[in-house]
C-alpha cells in the first residue's frame, strides 16, 4: 500500500492537487478554490476530509491577512466560515475571538475563546487571550492570573511582550501590561504552515523531521484528527507501529467516524499477526465507508487466504 500517496491524496484527485500547490505558493485564494472542488467532487472520503481541513486553513489564512490589514468585518466573515467547516480546530477559535475583540464583539469574543480551551484546555494563547480579555472588562488580577498560565504552558510565548508586560503588570501600570499582552503570539504558531511543512517533509520521505513537525502540532492541537493520523502514517513509514496504533486511536477519539483511522489501526495489527483485531478495524472502516480502498482490500485479502 502506497501510504505516501495516500497521505497526499495525488494522483486520486486532481482539484487536491492543484489546491496543495497553490498552498505550498502561498496563494490561498486559488488553493480554497480547489479544495472546495475537492470536497464537492472528491469520491475517496479520505482526500475530501484532507481538502476539508485545507478549506478552513486557507480561510483562516485568509481571515487573518485581513485582519492584520485593519479589515475586520472582511476578516470575521472569512473566519466564520472557517469555525463552521471546522469546529474542532481551537486555533481558529482564537483567531475568531481576536477578530471579535477588535470589531468590539466582547461577549462574542469571550465565548470563542472560551470554545477554543474547550477544544484545548492547555492552549496558551488562548489563555493569554482570555486573560487579555478578563483585563479589558477590569478583572486585571483573574487576567494576569490567566495570561501568566498560557506562559506557563507554551515557552514560545516568552517574548519581549511578556517580559515589559509583566514588569509593567509587577508595577502597577495595568494599561502598558494590557497593550503588551495583546501583542504575544507564540513564535512559529501558524498551524496550517506547520502541517503544509509536515506534508513537504513527508513527500520527500523525510520522515524523521514530519514527525516532529507534526507532534507540535499535536501539543498546541490535540483533536485534529487528521493530523493524528498523518503521525501515524510517518510513525509506521519509521516502522514505529505501537506509537502509529496510538496516534491512531488518538484519531478515532476525535473523530469516532474516522474510516480511515479504522483502516490503518487495522493494517498495523496485522503487521503485529494480531488478525482477529485487524479484520475488526477493517469492518469498522466500513461501516462508515463501505468502499474505503485500504479496508475492502485487506478484508478481501483475509476471505482468499
Amino acid at each position: 500500500m502506497a501510504f505516501v500517496s495516500k497521505w497526499f491524496g495525488f494522483g486520486q484527485d486532481a482539484a487536491f492537487d492543484d489546491g496543495v500547490r497553490a498552498f505550498e505558493k502561498r496563494s490561498f485564494r486559488e488553493a480554497l478554490e480547489h479544495f472546495r472542488s475537492s470536497v464537492s467532487g472528491s469520491a475517496d472520503r479520505a482526500v475530501k476530509d484532507r481538502a476539508k481541513s485545507y478549506v478552513a486553513g486557507c480561510l483562516g489564512r485568509l481571515a487573518r491577512d485581513q485582519y492584520a490589514g485593519r479589515l475586520f468585518d472582511d476578516a470575521y466573515g472569512l473566519i466564520r466560515e472557517a469555525t463552521d467547516v471546522r469546529p474542532e480546530f481551537a486555533d481558529l477559535w482564537l483567531l475568531r475571538s481576536r477578530i471579535e475583540k477588535a470589531l468590539g464583539k466582547r461577549d462574542e469574543a469571550r465565548f470563542s475563546v472560551e470554545t477554543a480551551l474547550k477544544v484545548n484546555p492547555r492552549y496558551g494563547a488562548a489563555l493569554v487571550m482570555r486573560g487579555v480579555l478578563l483585563m479589558n472588562e477590569g478583572e486585571t488580577q483573574i487576567g494576569f492570573r490567566s495570561v501568566q498560565e498560557g506562559v506557563k504552558m507554551d515557552d514560545r510565548l516568552v517574548s519581549k511582550n511578556w517580559i515589559e508586560g509583566e514588569r509593567a503588570f509587577r508595577s502597577g501600570d495595568f494599561l502598558t501590561a494590557l497593550s503588551e499582552f495583546e501583542e504575544m503570539e507564540p513564535r512559529g504558531s501558524d498551524i496550517h504552515d506547520l502541517i503544509s511543512q509536515a506534508d513537504g517533509f513527508a513527500k520527500r520521505g523525510n520522515w524523521p523531521a514530519a514527525v516532529a513537525i507534526l507532534e507540535s502540532v499535536i501539543e498546541a492541537a490535540p483533536t485534529y484528527a487528521d493530523v493524528r493520523v498523518r503521525h501515524g502514517q510517518a510513525l509506521m513509514e519509521l516502522g514505529d507501529l505501537d506509537r502509529a496504533n496510538q496516534a491512531f486511536q488518538h484519531a478515532v477519539a476525535a473523530n469516532p467516524e474516522f474510516a480511515e483511522a479504522y483502516a490503518l489501526m487495522g493494517v498495523v495489527a496485522r503487521r503485529q499477526n494480531d488478525e482477529e483485531t485487524a479484520m475488526s478495524c477493517f469492518r469498522k472502516a466500513m461501516e462508515f465507508d463501505p468502499h474505503h480502498p485500504i479496508a475492502s482490500q485487506e478484508v478481501l485479502y483475509r476471505r482468499k487466504y
